[in-house]
């Protein structure tokens, strides 16, 4: 006998479980599959626990530096007990927050795995693969996100490795030494927690830069940063094997000037995420999937109408924030409503230190689409609140239309940059111009005159940025 259902949802992420909400707030009745537990990678594995430890990691930075205020301390000890204790605290109780909202949206929560027996039929199977639940939908919504991908280097099989999960979930003693394979974003965040920790930690970094998909210079100051605080980096490296010899990991890669061997206590894969596509019984439904995970139109549709995909399993973007807004997008269609996200603007946060955060395009892409480019740049350093912070490393890039003043994109690498790319996200969504922007009072002192300086500079009329004879353009009336 199977239970009919307005909407059912698979997995219960950042964009599952704010869908299934929003279904329950419009009215409909909702149920929700999750086979581990609620807030899915997000708030158990990932953007969560990670933000916890690299608070931790940024408090210790103060402290050290304490004596340049007059704070006169000695070295901090770290207890790594009370570190991951307040970690998992912080994690259950949002985990607990997701479990009330879900239920004060009257949305039904099963726990098992989803497996499809028609396109509107699922059923739910416990751990024992014994069946609990069969549920009957008018629309589905896959969500069941992504998981750690594992690259094909000769010898990783027989080596114990590390990846993200292991760090922020499983709760292991820190090693002496860490190699991270990947110097991405999930790569320099981890990095950064284990150096602060103090483990000497070596990336290894196919492309030429960190961060490959990011603005160029901001990458090359991470990566001073980094040096800075004791991170070894070695960028365009192939990994060609992996060996564990007598509790040492010994990874054999090449470079342009030969082959060498990098050695460490431990490894961790940090090469990105694939998506969880293997849902049982999709492969007998009209469902597309490719490299980057289930194909799905404008609407976030699949080849089966009523089935949608949102999130990382989709691979449109591999951050929890699109996940949500794509949920939210998927079941306004659902109901009919229009829905004015542009699920195109999405802005991407990195939380080393300094902070990189960015939305748009860059001055690169913008040329290379066709754009007349006119670029604003604003140097951290002339910053007053970053300076009293002591975080004078970094800048604010504006990248716009020449002809039109349309903003294109900005990337800020600053104090605080991931909670100022919002400003720049609304202003890219609502199609302001950068006069409009600019001409906007900022508050003083913080670290956001910066983005203010920048849109001015576009002009050359940044007041506190020294001007370069010959600089100012026209003012446009």
């Amino acid at each position: 006998m199977s239970t009919e259902y307005d909407v059912v949802v698979i997995g219960g992420g950042p964009g599952g479980y704010v869908a299934a909400i929003r279904a329950g707030q419009y009215g409909l009745k909702t149920a929700l599959i999750e086979k581990d537990a609620l807030g899915g990678t997000c708030l158990n594995r990932g953007c969560i626990p990670t933000k916890a430890m690299l608070h931790t990691g940024e408090v210790l930075h103060e402290i050290r530096r304490a004596d340049r205020l007059g704070i006169e301390v000695g070295e901090p000890a770290v207890n790594l007990e009370k570190l991951y204790s307040f970690k998992d605290k912080t994690v259950k109780k949002l985990v607990g927050g997701v479990k009330s909202l879900l239920k004060g949206s009257n949305v039904e929560v099963f726990k098992g795995t989803g497996v499809f027996l028609d396109q509107s039929t699922l059923e739910v199977l416990d751990a024992d693969g014994k069946s609990t639940q069969r549920l009957k939908a008018k629309h589905i919504l896959i969500a069941t996100g992504s998981r750690p991908a594992v690259p094909p280097i000769p010898g990783l099989d027989g080596v114990d490795y590390w990846t993200s999960t292991t760090l922020l979930e499983e709760n292991r003693s820190l090693p002496d030494s860490m190699i991270i394979i990947g110097g991405g974003v999930i790569g320099t965040e981890c990095a950064t927690i284990l150096n602060d920790l103090g483990v000497k930690v070596t990336i290894l970094e196919m492309m030429d830069q960190l961060l490959p998909q990011m603005d160029r210079e901001a990458a090359e100051l991470l990566r001073k940063s980094l040096k800075k605080d004791g991170v070894e980096i070695l960028t365009g490296v192939k990994v060609t094997s992996v060996l564990a010899d007598g509790g040492v990991t010994q990874c054999r890669i090449e470079t342009e000037g030969g082959s060498s061997t990098v050695e460490a206590a431990e490894l961790m894969l940090a090469v990105g995420r694939g998506p969880v596509t293997e849902i049982p019984g999709i492969e007998n439904l009209p469902i597309k999937t490719g490299r980057t995970g289930i194909e799905v139109n404008r609407n976030l549709q699949t080849a089966a109408p009523t089935i949608y995909a949102i999130g990382d399993v989709n691979g449109n973007w591999q951050l929890a924030h699109a996940a949500s807004a794509e949920g939210l997008a998927a079941v306004d269609h659902i109901t009919g409503k229009r829905n004015h996200t542009n699920l195109n603007i999405v802005p991407s946060c990195i939380y080393t230190r300094p902070e990189i955060a960015s939305v748009g395009m860059t001055a690169v892409q913008a040329r290379e689409s066709g754009y007349p480019v006119a670029e604003g740049y604003f140097p951290i350093a002339s910053n007053s609140k970053s300076m009293i912070m002591g975080e004078t490393s970094g800048f604010v890039k504006i990248v716009s239309d020449e002809e039109t003043g349309e903003l294109l994109g900005a990337q800020i690498v600053a104090p605080r940059a991931t909670d100022m790319i919002g400003e720049m996200t609304v202003a890219l969504s609502a199609e302001v111009t950068v006069e409009e922007i600019g001409a906007a009072i900022h508050p003083h002192p913080t670290v956001s005159e910066a983005l203010m300086e920048a849109l001015h500079d576009i002009e050359g009329l940044a007041i506190h940025k020294a001007s370069k004879q010959g600089a100012k353009k026209s003012v446009k009336k």
